[in-house]
Order: C-alpha cells, then structure tokens, then sequence
C-alpha cells in the first residue's frame, strides 16, 4: 500500500489515490477505517474485527463488506492477495 494515498472527506470517508497508475477512488467511511488499518499487516479476522468495531456491529455482520473489499482492492491490484493456507 506504499503508493496509496487517503485524502479524508468531511463525511468521513476518503478519496484514494494510488501515485502509481493514478488511480482514484472515492470510499466510505468504514473502507477509509479498514484501509488505514491496511497500512500494517493484518489477517482478515483482524480487519473484521476493526470493522465491527468502528460500525458498533457484530464481526458476523462485518464479514462479508471486509471480505467484498479485500476482493475488490486485490482485484485493483492495491493488495496483495492473501497466501494460500492449504
């Protein structure tokens, strides 16, 4: 995530910008908390974990929209996907 850049926005989430490709998106807020939580090593649990608690919901409600993110930041190339365990 060295060439992500999160500018913060009044509502609370953020515009990304990856300095690389020049990739922009905007997020909310609960993908600006897990993107700055991206910024050290974490297992998906941990992020969930996060999540749940910036949302005041259960890690079963946070599951899937960590889960739909990851996917979605790995498909942009801005993570690395997570190695296989099996």
């Amino acid at each position: 995530m060295g060439s992500l850049h999160l500018r913060p926005e009044p509502d609370g989430g953020a515009r990304v910008i990856d300095d690389t490709t020049f990739t922009a998106a905007q997020v909310n807020t609960s993908a600006r908390i897990l993107l700055e939580a991206l910024r050290e090593p974490r297992t998906e649990q941990e992020l969930v974990t996060t999540l749940a608690l910036a949302a005041d919901c259960t890690p079963a409600e946070a599951t899937a929209p960590v889960a739909r993110l990851l996917a979605d930041l790995t498909a942009y190339g801005w993570i690395e996907p997570a190695p296989r365990t099996d």
